[in-house]
């Protein structure tokens, strides 16, 4: 997400070099899709010194480690009849999650895993 927000200010952009005009021109024509993910990578891990110039006082992360943070994995299983699913959905945190869900009868089992971080 520090990527994404630092390729919208011009003083970042100015940093990178020159061979990622091109992904530059893909990535401001639409920054919210999917496809510039592996632009993002490819920041994280050849531009390092110029991440540090524009976040001074932060850590640059390795590509490595931060997905491995993402990784990680939040379950929480629902076992419930099926009158009841709809309030205990409701109760769950807000934000991304994965869903299973099976149903014999009227009772339901959902799995949700919470994703911490989408791209």
């Amino acid at each position: 997400m520090d990527v994404k927000s630092a390729l919208r200010d011009g003083r970042f952009r100015k940093l990178l070099p020159r061979e990622y005009d091109k992904d530059l021109t893909k990535f401001l024509a639409n920054p919210t899709c999917p496809c510039n993910i592996s632009f993002y990578r490819s920041i994280l891990t050849n531009c390092k010194d110029q991440l540090m110039k524009y976040f001074p006082n932060r850590e640059v992360v390795g590509e490595k480690n931060q997905l491995e943070e993402m990784m990680k994995n939040n379950w929480t299983v629902i076992n419930c009849n099926v009158n009841e699913l709809d309030g205990r959905l409701r109760k769950l945190p807000k934000g991304r999650k994965q869903l299973a869900i099976t149903r014999y009868e009227d009772q339901v089992t959902v799995v949700v895993n919470e994703l911490d971080m989408i791209f």
